[in-house]
């Protein structure tokens, strides 16, 4: 069985196993169900639909990331599949786990996850390893994606978070992630040479690269900039519902 169809089937299993849990929940949300799926199939995007272009081009490597960090990653955790999980089966979360799992829980290794990771995977050699070694392109993507999970689970969806940040702690840790994340766009795009020998030699690298530098800096910084309105403003409409209610029950 090829990696692609390999894939797909895990993809497929997953969608399978998420739809059969939201079925045995009492009033799940449509919504959850519908980003959780709408994840998977942002991945099967960035990983089925162009892994050929990648190898050939830089830029469209960095979509694979952008997907994968931005798009795929906050829609997956919008679904809050360990709250499905806990409810489906009737699991209670442990009030105090092991100090490894709460503190790679925490917030703070989110926020510096994802910036570690592609930090580490663009300015190293890993890079240029997972272009010539197809198991660690596929560690580098799965990397990329629990990095990215990290990242937006304190300020998205409902799983249990421990410490999670209350709305204003929220944005402003969105907010501040905005320069390490450009970090890697930035250093790409301003280069004067290619980085990665498997496309040196390739006409335009230079100019890919420049490329896939815009992509990863201004693609993400818009991407941020949308989920941040969007979390902010789910936070309103949160705090709006809670004050009817709480006047509601006073009246």
């Amino acid at each position: 069985m090829s990696g692609d169809v390999l894939l797909g089937a895990e993809l497929i299993a997953l969608a399978g196993a998420y739809v059969a849990g939201a079925r045995r929940v009492r009033r799940w949300p449509a919504a959850r169900t519908a980003a959780f799926l709408a994840g998977l199939a942002a991945i099967a995007v960035a990983l089925l639909a162009l892994d050929p272009a990648a190898h050939r081009r830089l830029s469209a490597h960095m979509v694979q990331h952008l997907l994968l960090a931005f798009v795929a990653a906050p829609l997956l955790v919008a679904g809050s599949p360990v709250a499905l999980a806990l409810r489906a089966t009737g699991t209670r979360m442990r009030r105090r786990g092991a100090r490894p799992i709460a503190l790679a829980a925490h917030p703070l290794a989110g926020w510096i996850a994802l910036p570690a990771t592609m930090a580490v995977t663009h300015f190293t050699g890993i890079y240029q390893a997972a272009l010539e070694h197809p198991l660690v392109h596929a560690l580098e993507h799965l990397a990329y994606l629990v990095a990215a999970v990290a990242f937006w689970r304190p300020v998205i969806g409902a799983d249990p978070v421990p410490h999670r940040p209350g709305p204003a702690v929220r944005l402003l840790y969105l907010a501040l992630a905005a320069g390490p994340l450009a970090t890697v766009g930035v250093a790409m795009d301003s280069s004067t040479r290619p980085w990665y020998a498997a496309y040196d030699g390739r006409p335009g690298a230079l100019a890919d690269q420049h490329a896939a530098g815009a992509i990863m800096w201004v693609g993400g910084g818009i991407l941020l900039a949308a989920l941040i309105m969007a979390s902010t403003w789910a936070a309103v409409e949160r705090e709006h519902r809670r004050r009817l209610a709480y006047e509601e029950a006073v009246t």
